[in-house]
């Protein structure tokens, strides 16, 4: 075994050239698979750290989710996009539990602390503020540094941090504005957290509980319930990976649970978290962004397997292929196809365990990276930890590991399968064909391609992007397998320009390409894999938000849209009608609801992005065409669906409907209207007053107002804007505000495809280039024949420039027709035009950056032959 290792570390060495490009797609391979395993293990076993909830070891909460059980497979489970509330009575069942000292009851409410001229006063880091009773200070804990606790209904206390940015203190007035309106309080207390004048990432006013339970909306309902221990009880069992091992059996959180279980609320009503865990409770995004985390995280690891085992493949079949000379003198020798396999594979096995050996520790960096750009782009909460486990880097070794071993077992089969003689004729002609059951694979591949192109005209407006992306990367995948074959037939069509254009050089670089077909399909597939995925991928997503802005624009005909920070007062849209012009105001309140729904056409839960809106302000504000019934009864218990939304439930007009409203209350509204499907505006519709106690802020996003044909427009503004006196804050603009609106929404998907198409179009570029010298490198020998027969330095320079043209107009081709044509599909299925949306400049940037790569990966190594002397060459290459 020992003799075999040092043999095959020998080889490796004399063939170092040749191993660079495997060594680095493993290691690139090897970082990201590593970076998407500790963000998976993070969505699973990771969570922000518990701030206002830092002195309670256990809390209580609302479980934010939705769950369907399945007779067989797991669960079905959708996360609640709004705060779900828990009985006030349960504190007193959770106080009861043994072991437990106290159980604090806490509300937590957005609340807007203003300035003396309306501006909102800001909270750390542009996070949010939120009003509490007094009674669950100690959960942090909070303490009096000046004044006193809050005793009336107009008093309040201001964490130290906030009164300081609104220079306030006790005894001082301010104004603070809910979902109630503006109230002024007076300042009687100013309270420090532990340590610190307040919490990185939210404000603190405190109001008497009984006065905090009227201004949350829900007085019978409490947020949490903090659980304070008696001294020297076990609280919890250990968690993340750790806790898979660890039994909860007798500790406080355990008999919790089973005390909630018995008054009927099990894990899918309520939650008891410890640990890290808690931030669960505290910050609604934290469950989300382990959602969002799990969901991307899974996504993208399986883009990224699939592009490292093609890109590892590619490069580990080119190094067998340019040794198959060797490969055949073995055979001839006697070596069986065992000892081939055996020694071929301990050679890649050597350098692939290297390179992926190396690439852990830049995965977890690149984890971190990853992390922070998606907190930054508002995908992830800020402040999620990650899971550091070795589980990612284990599994990352052994996927590069099974790769890398594929790659070669399937790069040298046929090599091995063939007798000596013929071995030794391919070695010295390359076989101008592939072998029929890869033919077969790659037209099979290629009929799925289309049959995913034709369901883009089929599946939902807003799941058309998940087609056509899958048709471009499966005619990607058909053209690497039918790539020899491919390139063959290209290179017999181009050979005729390339004499015209090259003259001899150009007859030899046809020749060339045509015969080295294999050689070239290589070096193609990786760049038009570049071309095509990175223009699918970002094109499809700028088309989507394009299509999202026309068809919301077209539906949205209000001349006036009124905002404000955070959001607006339900009582706004009052206001506006009574304003002389006014003739039409509503509300446009954004939720999300899940249908659940046996009788649906595939799964029973349908999740969907609802608005709330007002029947009686929709004439001249918003129009959405109805295919059945009429939006004016959409009053009360009732709802109105997309066609595509009432197609999928199989509902129509007077049936019920079981939705789930954000906050996990049931519904079971009747379908008053159907209307034609709008991206911008999703696919349900819900009466405004219906959706807002559901809210986690119980405030509008937007206000729409419709207006007379002859009233004054200045004189309107005025008027409006006049509203903010008892709403300070409000802005009054036209339908551009809102389309800005819905920019933000759609602005952090954007930035995470882009940077998830970076990291993995680097990786691809990397691969593309290192394959390539590898490619250029391995002509040495035939580079310096053509020096020895005649051929000047200029000549072959020029032959290298009519095969580095063929190379990159190739795959700019293949890369460009296997996005497009998807891509005018998915257009025209969204908009009617069949030109994708998108600036063209990233398409032009990546074209730019595959044709300098292959330029400077062929001609640079290529010209150290040139300029070397070619029996030097020739003998280094031996």
């Amino acid at each position: 075994m020992t003799s075999g290792l040092a043999f095959a570390w020998q080889s490796i060495r004399a063939r170092r050239a040749g191993y660079v490009a495997s060594f680095l797609a493993v290691l690139g391979g090897a970082v990201l698979v590593t970076a998407c395993g500790v963000l998976l293990q993070s969505s699973l076993f990771a969570g922000i750290a518990p701030q206002r909830y830092a002195a309670a070891p256990v809390v209580v909460g609302a479980t934010q989710s939705v769950t369907v059980k399945e007779p067989e497979g797991p669960d079905l489970v959708e996360t609640l996009p709004e705060r779900a509330m828990l009985p006030a009575e349960l504190v007193e069942k959770v106080a009861g539990v043994p072991g437990v000292r106290a159980a604090v009851g806490e509300i937590s409410f957005p609340a807007t602390l203003l300035t003396d001229d309306g501006r909102p006063v800001p909270a750390p880091s542009g996070h949010e503020v939120l009003g509490h009773g007094w009674g669950s200070a100690e959960l942090t804990p909070y303490t009096l540094r000046e004044g006193a606790a809050p005793r009336g209904d107009g008093e309040v206390v201001l964490d130290a941090a906030t009164a300081g940015r609104a220079g306030a203190g006790a005894g001082s007035t301010v104004r603070i504005a809910t979902a109630d309106g503006v109230v002024p309080y007076r300042v009687v207390g100013v309270a420090a957290a532990r340590g610190a004048d307040g919490l990185p990432r939210q404000s603190a006013l405190f109001f008497t509980d009984d006065r905090a339970r009227a201004l949350s909306g829900n007085p019978g309902k409490v947020t949490a319930v903090g659980v304070l221990p008696d001294p020297g009880v076990r609280t919890a069992a250990p968690t993340g990976l750790g806790g898979l091992f660890a039994s909860s059996e007798g500790t406080l959180t355990q008999r919790v649970e089973d005390a909630l279980k018995e008054q009927g609320y099990g894990a899918d009503r309520a939650v008891v978290r410890s640990g890290v865990e808690r931030g669960e409770v505290e910050f609604l995004g934290a469950a989300q962004s382990r959602f969002v985390l799990n969901l991307v995280s899974g996504s993208f690891s399986g883009f990224v397997l699939m592009i490292v085992i093609i890109v590892v493949a590619g490069t580990l079949s080119l190094v067998v292929h340019q040794r198959r000379r060797e490969i055949a003198l073995l055979r001839a020798v006697a070596a069986t196809p065992r000892q081939i396999h055996r020694m071929l594979a301990t050679e890649v096995l050597l350098v692939a365990g290297a390179a992926a050996l190396l690439g852990v520790a830049p995965g977890y960096l690149a984890a971190q990276a990853l992390r922070d750009g998606f907190a930054r782009i508002g995908v992830i909460e800020e402040g999620f930890t990650l899971s550091l486990g070795p589980v990612p880097a284990v599994a990352a070794v052994l996927l590069c590991l099974g790769a890398a071993r594929l790659a070669v077992w399937a790069a040298v089969r046929r090599q091995v399968r063939i007798g000596p003689v013929a071995a030794l004729r391919e070695s010295a002609v390359e076989r101008p064909d592939i072998g029929r059951g890869r033919i077969a694979g790659g037209y099979a591949v290629l009929g799925l391609a289309a049959v995913a192109l034709v369901a883009v005209a089929f599946v939902p407006q807003n799941l058309a992007t998940l087609p056509a992306s899958l048709s471009s990367m499966l005619a990607l995948i058909a053209i690497a397998m039918l790539g020899p074959r491919l390139m063959a037939a290209l290179a017999r069509i181009a050979g005729a320009g390339l004499l015209r254009r090259f003259g001899v050089a150009g007859y030899l670089a046809a020749a060339n390409s045509a015969a080295g077909s294999r050689r070239l399909a290589a070096a193609v597939t990786p760049l038009a894999l570049t071309i095509g995925f990175a223009s699918s991928q970002f094109y499809s997503q700028t088309t989507l938000a394009d299509a999202t802005q026309y068809q919301a624009r077209a539906a949205t005909v209000a001349p006036y849209v009124v905002t404000g920070p955070g959001g607006v007062a339900p009582d706004v849209a009052a206001a506006a009608r009574r304003v002389p012009g006014v003739t039409a105001a509503t509300p446009l309140v954004a939720t999300e609801v899940v249908a659940v729904e046996r009788t649906s056409l595939d799964e029973p839960m349908s999740r969907s992005r609802a608005y709330g809106v007002d029947a009686d302000g929709l004439r001249g504000t918003l129009d959405l065409p109805v295919a059945e019934g009429t939006l004016d009864d959409l009053r009360g218990d009732t709802v109105a669906l997309s066609e595509t939304e009432a197609g999928y439930l199989r509902k129509g007009i007077g049936d019920r409907v079981n939705l789930v409203l954000g906050d996990g209350t049931r519904a079971k509204p009747r379908v008053v209207a159907v209307f034609r499907p709008n991206l911008g505006f999703g696919d349900v519709l819900l009466p405004a007053a219906t959706v807002i106690p559901h809210t986690t802020d119980r405030l509008a996003d937007t206000v729409l107002v419709a207006t007379a044909p002859d009233a004054n427009g200045a004189a309107l503004t005025t008027a409006l804007g006049a509203l903010s006196a008892d709403h300070p804050g409000l802005a009054v603009g036209d339908r551009t505000a809102f389309q800005a609106a819905q920019d933000a929404q759609t602005r952090s998907q954007d930035w995470l495809n882009r940077l998830l198409l970076a990291v993995i179009l680097g990786y691809v570029a990397l691969s593309s280039a290192t394959t390539l010298v590898t490619a250029t490198t391995a002509r040495t020998r035939e580079l310096a024949l053509l020096r020895l027969s005649g051929g000047t330095r200029a000549q072959i320079a020029r032959m290298l420039t009519a095969e580095t043209s063929f190379l990159a107009a190739t795959a700019v081709l293949l890369g460009t027709v296997t996005a497009a044509v998807p891509l005018a599909v998915l257009s025209f299925r969204l908009t009617s035009g069949l030109l994708p949306a998108g600036p063209p400049w990233v398409f032009a940037a990546i074209v730019a950056t595959v044709v300098l790569t292959a330029l400077l990966a062929i001609r640079v190594p290529a010209g150290r032959v040139l300029w070397g002397q070619p029996l030097e060459a020739m003998r280094a290459q031996s």
